[in-house]
């Protein structure tokens, strides 16, 4: 005879947090709806393992019902508006430690090979041309954990894909400094950040990746097209008919990311000045 209590290994907790899908705790692990992508990211997360860098997830296959598995982060989570952001993701020295992150994250695919046989999320497998890595794509507060060791981790790699590093530095500049357009939001979730104190943040990103001349002199840019970028990406999902980007979209997601391309196009040179 059992006495009916349930394994707590085997019991589930919904995570909160996430935009486009459930995502569950099961013991010391996390578990989501796998996609076609999920082979081509777990070999990437392999290699991140295979090196030592251990500021990533582990990949851990799939479950019975077919769900990818992660190693669960223990830490402080970061949040997904439009509850407050917890004040250590809200300074400059986190700025300069997620630059710091991303930069390790770059480096520490050094010998990666991804197989052109596996797709990405939005594109088609590829190797990787000159100067590329596999870019995240993703990595705002909302997909970062504050370790217990004070050290930042990053999670989510849905949206990985080839390209420049760039590419992600424009991301994490635009969610973490903020460049929003909504004042609202950003005292709603970021507590108020002056234009002075944006200006410190963005610069902070970039000295955490220790970046150079020619790679600061193409952010401004890159920037302005990763915002323009992320509003087709959204329209495009939402065209395919996946449920979570069809509501993005009704709740405005593909228009605000263009209403920040105008905010920023309009201070664009005194976020250049700040890095030059």
């Amino acid at each position: 005879m059992t006495s009916g209590r349930r394994d707590p290994a085997s019991q589930e907790e919904i995570l909160g947090g996430g935009n486009t899908g459930v995502v569950v705790r099961v013991g010391d692990t996390v578990r989501r709806q796998a996609g076609h992508w999920t082979p081509a990211v777990h070999a990437l997360l392999d290699h991140l393992e295979s090196v030592g860098f251990d500021a990533a997830p582990r990949a851990l296959g799939t479950d019975a019902q077919g769900r990818e598995v992660a190693a669960y982060l223990e830490g402080q989570a970061g949040t997904l508006g439009p509850e407050a952001l917890a004040p250590p993701f809200r300074t400059v020295a986190a700025c300069r430690a997620i630059g710091a992150w991303l930069r390790a994250f770059h480096e520490a695919q050094a010998g990666f090979e991804p197989d052109p046989a596996l797709p990405w999320r939005v594109v088609p497998g590829r190797a990787l041309a000159a100067g590329e890595v596999v870019v995240h794509h993703d990595v705002g507060t909302y997909n970062t954990v504050l370790r217990p060791d004070d050290s930042f981790a990053v999670i989510d790699f849905d949206f990985a894909s080839p390209g420049r590093p760039v590419e992600d530095l424009a991301y994490v500049l635009w969610s973490w400094t903020p460049l929003w357009h909504d004042d609202a939001a950003v005292r709603r979730e970021m507590g108020g950040v002056p234009l002075s104190e944006r200006l410190h943040k963005f610069a902070a990103v970039l000295d955490g990746y220790a970046a150079d001349a020619s790679l600061r002199a193409e952010v401004p840019d890159a920037v302005l097209r990763r915002m323009t970028e992320q509003s087709r990406t959204l329209e495009d999902l939402a065209a395919q008919g996946d449920p979570a980007f069809v509501r993005m979209v009704a709740e405005g997601h593909a228009e605000r990311p263009l209403l920040d391309a105008e905010w920023f196009g309009q201070r664009r040179e005194l976020f250049a000045a700040a890095i030059s």
